[in-house]
């Protein structure tokens, strides 16, 4: 998805006060693309073809940090990992998490027992508490000097392949299980459903809930906060 009218203001808001502190002009719309495609480290010939969550995120803390009014923006346009994984760590517990509690007793517990499991927890500084989302990040591990996936992709990874497991032995399809969990449901069946004066067999639309009861406090939106 791209950015939405209220993120394409904000942007253009943010542009002006950058202009007029370092005497640009506003409204040369090709070096505000130039610039724009150097701070995405890619080409960009529309602001409206910017993505929604991580390239808004990265743009607006680009911006931020070229003002120097946010030091969170400063560190954040320097390391995109940061956004990626906020993301990562509000789709697992957002996404993942709940539809895992219709398989497991305590899918909390059973997340918890796996990140502990794959990242040692137990063996390092003598932790005093559970590990949590928080603990983990999304830059890439090495090995043999190769770049490997992040933790926060490998935790995501195993729960989805789990969760998979699961859904199929309970003879569960994707649209069962995620209205099951009070998920919203993008399945072809749903899609149909949703369009004016279509119904998919005669059976009502998916009402499915974007954001479920399981949200701790370490998960942030994933939209871009700017």
């Amino acid at each position: 998805m791209t950015v939405n009218a209220n993120q394409i203001q904000s942007i253009q808001r943010t542009w002006r006060q950058v202009c007029k502190d370092r005497g640009w002009q506003p409204n040369d719309r090709a070096f505000r693309l130039t610039t724009f495609s150097e701070l995405l480290g890619r080409p960009l010939d529309s602001l409206t073809h910017v993505e929604r969550i991580a390239e808004c995120t990265r743009l607006m803390n680009g911006l931020k940090a070229m003002l120097g009014v946010s030091v969170r923006a400063g560190i954040e346009a320097g390391d995109t990992t940061i956004n990626d994984a906020r993301v990562l760590r509000y789709h697992i517990a957002t996404e993942i998490i709940p539809c895992l509690e219709l398989y497991l007793a305590d899918a909390a517990a059973y997340v918890t027992e796996i990140m502990a499991d794959k990242n040692r927890w137990w063996k390092i500084d003598r932790p005093v508490r559970d590990i949590t989302l928080d603990d983990l990040d999304a830059k890439p591990t090495w090995r043999n000097g190769r770049p490997g996936p992040s933790q926060l992709q490998q935790l995501q990874w195993t729960l989805s392949a789990r969760l998979n497991e699961l859904r199929k032995s309970a003879r569960h399809t994707i649209h069962d299980m995620r209205i099951a969990a009070k998920l919203s449901c993008t399945c072809s069946r749903c899609n149909r459903a949703s369009l004016p004066g279509i119904a998919a067999n005669g059976n009502t639309p998916c009402p499915g809930v974007a954001i479920p009861d399981f949200r701790p406090e370490t998960v942030k939106e994933p939209e871009c906060p700017f």
